[in-house]
């Protein structure tokens, strides 16, 4: 199903004369709370396997099989780990993220610049909390 635009959602929400009404507009449309179905979506669409995404993502097997499996939700940072992981483009991860239920990267926020100049630029996960640690910001490790 093609995705609606968000604004149009919104429109619908408030146009809408009762709850039911509201709800069938807007059910269609919303996000999917399995992060491992977005995860496992980009994995095909990237053609690559589990064991390199999570190398690249530097996340344990154990841990990282539990995301794709859905056994466990990632938290934002692993997420964006997994994301580069899956060689994800800025936009690609966003999108990701948002429909996760996690904030998307934002500029503003320090550790969020680094973070994105990483992606931007293809640095590993090693390469990034390099300078996340020049900056004395959290690293991914």
């Amino acid at each position: 199903m093609k995705e609606k635009d968000t604004d149009k959602l919104l429109h619908s929400l408030k146009k809408a004369e009762d709850f039911k009404t509201a709800l069938s507009e807007t059910k269609p449309y919303a996000i999917n709370p399995e992060v491992s179905t977005y995860l496992n979506e980009w994995l095909l669409r990237k053609q690559l396997t589990k064991g390199k995404v999570l190398k690249r993502a530097e996340i344990t097997e154990t841990t990282g099989y539990q995301y794709f499996d859905g056994k466990r939700n990632p938290p934002r940072e692993k997420l964006i780990a997994l994301a580069i992981g899956l060689e994800l483009t800025l936009d690609e991860m966003n999108n990701l993220l948002k429909k996760s239920g996690v904030a998307q990267l934002y500029p503003k926020h320090q550790w969020d610049a680094v973070v994105i100049y990483g992606i931007i630029q293809q640095l590993s996960i090693a390469e990034i909390d390099e300078l996340l640690y020049e900056e004395n910001l959290k690293t991914f490790l």
